[in-house]
C-alpha cells in the first residue's frame, strides 16, 4: 500500500508540477528548526529604537526553581513571563538562544486579526459586516453563496466555507496552504459547504482575511505587517514570514521571531492597543477581542484569539456562590458528591479574563489582564499528560 501511494503520489505531481506541493510537503514531514531557513520567506525588520522589557533578575528565586523543573520534559523551546514590562522568568532549552527566530504556526492568525482591525480604524475596509465579496468580487462567480459571507465570519471562524483541513490527506487544504506555489490561486477558488454563522475552524479563513487587507490597503501583508505593527512595536530582532513561490505570505501561519518579540503582540493588547502613548489598533477592537463576556458567548474564540474557562472548588456552598457573584465575568456553580458519599463540593466554572493566541504544536502569547502579565511559550508539542499547555498558562498566571 505505502509504494502503491508513493508512486501515486510521484504521477500527480509529475504530471501536474514540475516542482509538486506534495514532494515538499513529504521533504518537510520532519520540520526542523533547522529547516526554516531553507522556506521561501519574506524579511520582517528590527526597529531602529529597538522596546526592551525590564530584566528583573531571577536566576535564584524560587519560580524560576519551581518552572525549570516542570518545562524540562515538556519540549519546550522558550518560556517567558512579563509583569508590569518586567522579566519575571525567561528560559531557553536545548540549543535555543534568546535571539533565535522560532515558528509560531497559528499565532500569526492573531497578528493578522489585528491588520484587519488597523484596516477598520483607517476607513480601508469599511465594516467588518462587509461581504467579503465586496473586496474579492470574483468570488461571486465561484459561489454566489459567498456574498452571505462577512469579514466578520471568517474572523470568528463561522463563514461556512469548504475546506479539507486534515494533515492526513495529500488533497487537504491546509498542505496545499502550506507548502503550495500559489497561495492566492488556492483561496480564491473557496466555495461554501453550510449556511454562515457556525464555528468551524478553517485555516483558509485567514489566508483569505490576509487576501482581503491586501486588497483594501493596496499593500502586501507583510509591509503592511511592518509598518503598522513591527516598527511601531520597536521589535528588537529581525523575523520572518514564510511565503509561496509568489512571495504572497502564507497569511494563516508561519511568522518566525524571537521569543521576546512575540511577547510585545501580548503587551499591546494588554495596554488596550497602545504602544507608549501611540494607539496602534482601537481600544474598541481590544475589547471585542478579549471582552469575558464576548468569549462566552462565542465559545471561546473570538477575532482570532482564545479564551477557556477557569474552575475553582470550593468546600462550602456560601463561598462557592459568593465567589460567583463577586466575579464579573460569567460563572456558574455546580454541587457534586464526596469521595465518601457524604460531604459535597462546589466547582464555580466561569470565563476567566485571560485570552491567547495560540499555534499548532502548543505555540501561545498569553495575557492576563487584571494580573497586568503576558507570558509566551513556544517549542514542540507539550510533554505532560497530567495537564495540558493552556491549563498550565492559567496556572501560572493564577499564582502570580
Amino acid at each position: 500500500m505505502r509504494l502503491c501511494y508513493c508512486i501515486l503520489l510521484l504521477l500527480m505531481c509529475f504530471g501536474a508540477l514540475p516542482s509538486c506541493y506534495l514532494l515538499t510537503a513529504y521533504k518537510y514531514r520532519h520540520l526542523k528548526l533547522e529547516s526554516l531557513s531553507s522556506l521561501p520567506s519574506v524579511p520582517l525588520q528590527k526597529s531602529e529604537e529597538p522596546f526592551h522589557f525590564i530584566e528583573a533578575g531571577t536566576s535564584k528565586t524560587r519560580l524560576k526553581r519551581t518552572l525549570d523543573s516542570i518545562l524540562a520534559p515538556t519540549h519546550t523551546y522558550s518560556f517567558l513571563i512579563i509583569r508590569n514590562d518586567s522579566i519575571l522568568y525567561e528560559n531557553y532549552f536545548g540549543n535555543i538562544k534568546p535571539e533565535t527566530q522560532l515558528p509560531s504556526f497559528s499565532v500569526a492568525k492573531s497578528f493578522v486579526a489585528t491588520l484587519v482591525g488597523i484596516a477598520r480604524d483607517e476607513g480601508k475596509i469599511h465594516s467588518l459586516d462587509d461581504p467579503i465579496t465586496t473586496y474579492l468580487p470574483e468570488l461571486k462567480k465561484r459561489d454566489p453563496n459567498l456574498e452571505k459571507v462577512t469579514i466578520q465570519h471568517l474572523l470568528d471562524m463561522r463563514s461556512g466555507i469548504k475546506s479539507l483541513e486534515t494533515a492526513n490527506s495529500p488533497f487537504s487544504n491546509v498542505i496545499k496552504l502550506s507548502f503550495g506555489h500559489n497561495v492566492t490561486k488556492i483561496a480564491l477558488k473557496s466555495k461554501t459547504e453550510k449556511t454562515p454563522g457556525e464555528k468551524d475552524y478553517k485555516n483558509l479563513n485567514t489566508q483569505l482575511l490576509g487576501l482581503i487587507v491586501e486588497r483594501a490597503t493596496q499593500q502586501k501583508l507583510q509591509d503592511y505587517l511592518q509598518a503598522k505593527i513591527w516598527t511601531p512595536l520597536q521589535m528588537e530582532s529581525n523575523a520572518s514570514w514564510n511565503t509561496d513561490a509568489r512571495k504572497t505570505v502564507r497569511a494563516f501561519c508561519c511568522i518566525n521571531a524571537t521569543t521576546r518579540d512575540f511577547a510585545k503582540l501580548g503587551r499591546l493588547y494588554l495596554c488596550q492597543g497602545q504602544w507608549n502613548g501611540q494607539q496602534i489598533v482601537s481600544t474598541d477592537w481590544v475589547r471585542a477581542c478579549t471582552d469575558p463576556k464576548l468569549m462566552e458567548q462565542y465559545n471561546g474564540y473570538k477575532n482570532q484569539w482564545w479564551s477557556r474557562p477557569s474552575t475553582r472548588t470550593f468546600r462550602d456552598s456560601t463561598e462557592a456562590y459568593a465567589f460567583s457573584q463577586s466575579t464579573p465575568y460569567p460563572s456558574v456553580v455546580n454541587s457534586r458528591p464526596g469521595r465518601d458519599g457524604r460531604s459535597r463540593f462546589y466547582r464555580v466554572a466561569y470565563r476567566s479574563p485571560a485570552y491567547y493566541a495560540a499555534g499548532v504544536l502548543n505555540q501561545f502569547v498569553f495575557v492576563h489582564p487584571t494580573k497586568n502579565l503576558v507570558i509566551v511559550r513556544l517549542g514542540h508539542y507539550w510533554g505532560n499528560s497530567s495537564f495540558g499547555p493552556d491549563a498550565f498558562l492559567y496556572w501560572v498566571g493564577d499564582q502570580l
